[in-house]
């Protein structure tokens, strides 16, 4: 009876050794953002003019919708993989501004610390290390795309419903720093660096 007792128990917890996750979520990205757009050197005749950069420090707001996998390897940590689809706001009021889209695809890899250990409540700290891809395009057809890294601080819960099925909550804070984004018909280029938090929800699903 004890035996039984104990064994229920222990599978009756939220995350344990072996358990397999999949989150599917939906949320809102806030950031501070600072851009660098260099214009190469240009020789004219025999003179040359040299690269100029500008530097604009502003902020920029996103959808996303992360999908993530993960392996639990011990009662306290899991181990996983995050695959993340955002799409970024457009303000277009001034008249300079000629945006249509910004959309930026990730893939991280996550190591999960869980810090709670009862039956429905699934709390815990996460890191997660990777790459990002960005697709900038303007109205006028320009195109500009670019790749760099990503790194993701956050906090999640996942609360059960049954032993399978349960919604997650996530708080997190992310820096993207994409460090050459180029275009498809001049030579200028940006850099372009995000730091802010992200806010989300979504499907928790456990096997």
């Amino acid at each position: 009876m004890v035996v039984i007792l104990l064994s229920g128990t222990a599978f009756g917890q939220a995350f344990q050794k072996g358990n397999v996750n999949f989150d599917l979520g939906i949320g809102f990205g806030a950031y501070s953002t600072r851009s660098e757009f260099t214009t190469p050197a240009i020789n004219i005749l025999f003179i040359t003019i040299p690269p100029t950069t500008v530097v604009k420090n502003d902020g920029a707001a996103s959808t996303m919708v992360p999908i993530s996998f993960e392996y639990g390897v011990s009662n306290k940590v899991g181990l996983g993989v995050q695959l993340g689809f955002s799409n970024y706001f457009i303000d277009n009021e001034d008249s300079t501004e000629t945006v249509e889209s910004v959309k930026s695809v990730d893939f991280a890899f996550k190591v999960n610390y869980h810090l709670s250990n009862s039956d429905k409540n699934d709390l815990f700290v996460g890191l997660a290390l990777g790459g990002s891809s960005v697709n900038w395009k303007d109205l006028d057809g320009t195109v500009l795309k670019g790749g760099g890294s990503y790194v993701s601080l956050y906090l999640s819960d996942r609360l059960f419903f049954s032993e399978h099925f349960g919604v997650l909550f996530n708080l997190g804070y992310t820096v993207y720093n994409y460090t050459e984004i180029t275009s498809n018909d001049n030579p200028s280029s940006l850099k372009w660096t995000l730091r802010g938090l992200n806010l989300g929800t979504g499907l928790a699903l456990k096997f």
